[in-house]
């Protein structure tokens, strides 16, 4: 291989263009994935979108721009959601971001797009940008879109949010006013003077647009509108379908959506331009050289007529490879692409010796050569497939890696061998290769059809790190997740770096050309393995402690004075081929006691689980408060683990480690609940408190699907229903009847928040609106000071005396989806505002139902409860101990 062919292909190893997934047409359409890739290679259109969260992005436009007119398209989301609702599971916070993570990675898979994030952690729902920017450091955040600018340097920049109050959310404002900013601190060369690499070079985006969406009265028509509805024939449908496809991957906000047929369009605002007036813009990239000859025109006068050549010989090619394209033969479009490819590497020949004048167009050129290597292995029915023998690996232990190049086209492949580094076959982690099995290490040569193996066994190195995510490697400052030690993955969605890789190297003859293309590739390895039910499914490679110590329940409600023995589990797992052995200690403050204090583990057999019972209780009264429990296993080699590995696994997401303290932290307050008092409680979407009921000594079992649907709830004094029940929960919604009649044959019922369907369903006893126009109010200041309207009632006196002090130390809000109307037999009961708003009624309400009580309840005690509120578990003890008698006799006296 040629000095130059050498350096062109480390250019394309760093510049990697966003992969096109097979997920856009029939699986392995490679005409699909060349057509795509052809619309990318002739010319530079880069445009960023920029918004607050994930799904607050325009699919439809991203898809239109990347997948119909070939952009390279970003979206930057300045948090990863963490701060949402989940209807999919229970995380919240950040696990929560992570499944919200991985949800934008499948979209943008889908329209085409890179994904981008700052460091701002989604603190909940906010109504002021000035909210938002008391959580986040201005600077800090505005820093951080500056850099994705820098480096990602879109001619166009798209701001989904204007900056002002139109936009509702708080964090919405903030994202709106930061892209406003940013659009001219990117380019400005003393701000931000300290980034490094591409970031410190300041960058012009030519446009500045503001999304047009239904913003209520006032925000006007769209002085720009693109069409998202137009039919491409290459991938079968309209972009808006493509898009309303990647939109459903959002499935943790219910984001599914239908594939509507016809015309669809995108409003764009056009509010900066550098390159022509605001109100005669007649397209996205008008007036916006985005031809390679322009970036070549920028070089230096001696080198400008040859590169211009060689790209005019290179485009000349990639227009014959357009026509050539045949859905039948693919192949046909290789000549011309191996052509290209060619051309690519004589222009990175005549770049060489320019100097910094010739970055640009190599940059660009490097992201065309990846995109046209990846269209020709395609033509060519190319496919390699690099496996792991294992999806979870622990460092120390040995893996298979196993190496497939198939040559399905009809071309002969030459000198296939996979690349060394330092003596050793290249993979992406210090290993240490045991065997080479049962195949030469000498180059191959690959007739049509015939397929090349590598298969190795390697033992990782005792210094493997755990695959933990780069921004949760330190703790967060405030609501500012902190990067640490991974510069290369900085503001990307998980780490760069793949635990294990392969790279080599192949020949391709194709007849028509004088001279073979010459391949460099690498890939990251994946687990596949073959479920007998699905069939076969691909994961990502882990590196994961050999032990994860878990700790059930996750957290405690201890009521103060009570001296009661609690039993605690410690749920081990084993993921070392070799078992683990050792001693489990229980690890309890001053004042407490565990019994035993340790105990002994033996586990063999990679996935086996075991759970190790210790019980706890105080050795007298022990001060209100705060209190951490650590477990430790300590193996017999001496290692020590003391972390709870949670693998967040939903099928529309990759697999993702995390990780967190084995610990439960157990927090003692007064609290006491009606004697004899039996609860039902039916689950939503998933909450906290038929958990924390049984921490409170309540009498409580969760109702299952049968007795549901029989809509027998004989045996209790009390339902609870879970958060989003009328939403989530059909066979709830089908029995309402028979949940009325309980409250009127003398029960009480307490609903928690329950969205839109609740008021519209007619699910309440009598009449409620969430009101209209802006939603359902809510209260999202955790602070907010609190009213009682009527504070000797039985809900805030017994058996618990509810005062101001127990609305302290709640998280993220008070509440959402409060009513805004009711009838007249609901009574509210508490008063909350968030600063500047008038106060709102609707987050408790009572009503007589016969011979029983109606509870609706929007406190967000599914945050309060588990993060250990002590006020939300007295208060959320009272309503269950509540009675028709004591609220009657209460109202009567009135």
């Amino acid at each position: 291989m040629t000095t130059t062919g050498r350096r062109f292909a480390w250019v394309v190893g760093l510049f990697v263009a966003a992969p096109l997934s097979a997920q856009i047409g029939p699986q392995g359409s490679s005409v699909v994935e060349v057509g795509l890739a052809l619309r990318q290679v002739d010319g530079v259109k880069r445009v960023l979108m920029i918004g607050a969260h994930p799904d607050d992005e325009d699919s439809s436009l991203l898809a239109t721009l990347a997948r119909g007119m070939g952009a390279e398209t970003a979206y930057l989301s300045l948090t990863r959601g963490d701060g949402g609702q989940n209807i999919i599971g229970p995380e919240l916070g950040e696990r929560l971001g992570i499944i919200r993570t991985g949800e934008l990675e499948a979209a943008r898979e889908l329209d085409g797009g890179r994904q981008f994030f700052t460091r701002a952690f989604d603190y909940g729902f906010s109504k002021s940008a000035a909210e938002a920017f008391a959580h986040w450091p201005r600077e800090e955040i505005l820093r951080d879109v500056v850099t994705v600018i820098r480096t990602f340097r879109p001619q166009v920049i798209i701001s989904v949010w204007a900056g002002t109050p139109r936009d509702g959310h708080g964090q919405h404002q903030a994202s709106g006013i930061l892209a406003n900013e940013a659009f001219d601190a990117a380019a400005d060369p003393f701000r931000f003077a300290d980034l490094t690499g591409n970031a410190a070079r300041p960058w012009r985006a030519e446009k500045l647009y503001h999304s047009v969406r239904s913003r209520g009265p006032g925000s006007g028509e769209a002085p720009l509108n693109i069409q998202t509805g137009t039919f491409d024939p290459l991938l079968g449908r309209s972009y808006h379908q493509l898009a309303m496809e990647s939109r459903s991957k959002h499935r943790s906000q219910e984001m599914g959506a239908a594939q509507a047929l016809g015309d669809r369009t995108s409003g764009l605002r056009l509010v900066r331009s550098h390159v022509g007036g605001l109100d005669d813009d007649r397209g996205i990239f008008a007036g916006i050289d985005t031809t390679l000859a322009g970036l070549a025109d920028r070089l230096p006068a001696r080198a400008v007529p040859g590169v211009q050549s060689a790209i005019t010989a290179y485009r000349s090619a990639i227009h014959e490879a357009g026509a050539s394209l045949d859905a039948v033969h693919p192949s046909r479009a290789a000549a011309p692409l191996g052509r290209a490819y060619l051309r690519l590497e004589s222009t990175f020949g005549l770049l060489r010796g320019i100097g910094d004048s010739a970055a640009p167009l190599a940059e660009a050129l490097a992201v065309r050569a990846g995109l046209v290597r990846s269209a020709l292995l395609n033509a060519a029915s190319v496919v390699i497939d690099v496996r792991a023998g294992d999806d979870l690996v622990v460092a120390g232990e040995d893996v298979t890696l196993d190496v497939r190049l198939w040559n399905g086209g009809p071309f002969r492949i030459e000198g296939a061998v996979l690349r060394s580094a330092g003596g050793e076959q290249d993979v992406g982690l210090p290993a240490e290769f045991l065997a080479v099995e049962g195949q030469t290490e000498a180059p191959q040569t690959l007739e049509p059809g015939e397929l090349a193996r590598w298969s190795y066994r390697i033992r990782l190195r005792e210094s493997l790190a755990t695959s933990r995510l780069y921004y949760l490697e330190a703790p967060r400052d405030g609501d500012l997740y902190r990067w640490t030690g991974d510069p290369a993955s900085e503001g990307l969605p998980r780490n760069a770096r793949p635990l294990l890789r392969a790279v080599g190297e192949f020949d391709i003859h194709i007849p028509e050309l004088d001279q073979p293309v010459h391949v460099v590739w690498g890939d990251h390895a994946e687990y596949v393995g073959v479920d007998r039910e699905l069939g076969e499914y691909r994961e990502p490679v882990l590196a994961t402690p050999a032990l994860s110590v878990a700790i059930e329940p996750a957290s405690m409600a201890w009521p103060e004075g009570s001296l009661e023995s609690r039993p605690v589990t410690v749920f081990l797992q084993n993921e070392s081929a070799s078992g683990s052995s050792g001693e489990l200690s229980f690890e309890v403050p001053d004042g407490w006691e565990v019994t035993p204090s340790s105990l002994r583990f033996d586990l063999r057999g990679e996935g086996v689980s075991r759970g190790f019972t210790f019980d706890v209780r105080p050795t007298g009264p022990v001060d209100a408060g705060e209190h951490v429990f650590r477990a430790v296993a300590t193996r017999d080699d001496g290692a020590r683990f003391d972390e709870h590995v949670d693998i967040i696994d939903y099928p529309h997401v990759e697999r993702t480690l995390y990780l967190r303290p084995a610990e439960v932290r157990a927090s003692v307050f007064p609290v006491r609940m009606r004697e004899g008092v039996r609860v039902g409680y039916i689950m939503g979407s998933g909450d906290y408190g038929l958990e924390a009921l049984r921490q409170l000594g309540a009498a409580v079992e969760e109702v299952g699907p049968d007795r549901v649907r029989e809509g027998d709830f004989s045996g209790y004094d009390v339902l609870v229903l879970g958060i989003r029940v009328y939403e989530t929960r059909p066979d709830v919604a089908a029995v309402n009847d028979r949940i009325l009649a309980f409250a009127e044959a003398g029960g009480t019922v307490i609903v928690q928040y329950n969205k839109y369907e609740y008021p519209r369903g007619g699910f309440a006893p009598y009449p409620v609106s969430m009101g209209r126009g802006r939603g359902a109010p809510r209260v999202t200041d955790e602070n907010s000071p609190v009213n009682f309207l009527d504070r000797e009632s039985p809900v805030f006196s017994t058996p618990n005396r509810i005062v101001e002090t127990d609305f302290e130390g709640w998280v993220q809000e008070r509440g959402l989806y409060f009513l805004a109307e009711w009838d007249d037999r609901f009574t509210p009961l508490l008063e909350f505002n968030d600063p500047g708003e008038a106060p709102t009624r609707g987050s408790l309400l009572v009503a007589s139902v016969g011979r029983g009580l109606y509870v609706y309840v929007a406190l967000a005690f599914f945050r309060q409860l588990p993060a250990g509120v002590p006020g939300a578990h007295r208060l959320f003890a009272n309503l269950v101990s509540l009675t028709a008698e004591d609220w009657n006799t209460h109202q009567a006296r009135r």
